[in-house]
């Protein structure tokens, strides 16, 4: 998985989502947790066995009240706004698999 320089590598991501985020046998979704640099908190961005995919995110001055469902574009839009925060975690997951 490359870390995000253009939109179409955000839609590359959204594609293989399984391949980075961890899965909840629980709520039965896989989901990935990024820092939420422009509000300095956590988001979390959760896919769900039908394909749907929503957002929560939260920091110390702010919590949204539930998960937010986002159709591909906005979900798009949404991780490439916070690319910075999501190109941590890529980074992290480049080096372990190169370890």
């Amino acid at each position: 998985m490359n870390i995000i320089k253009r939109k179409t590598d955000v839609e590359t991501l959204l594609k293989n989502f399984e391949q980075i985020a961890e899965f909840d046998q629980i709520g039965q979704k896989h989901y990935f947790v990024f820092e939420d640099t422009e509000k300095e908190g956590q988001c979390t961005v959760m896919k769900y066995q039908g394909g749907s995919f929503s957002v929560h995110c939260k920091g110390a001055s702010y919590c949204d009240d539930q998960e937010n469902y986002l159709d591909d574009r906005a979900l798009i839009g949404f991780l490439w706004k916070r690319r910075k925060g999501v190109n941590m975690i890529l980074r992290e997951a480049l080096k372990e698999k190169v370890s």
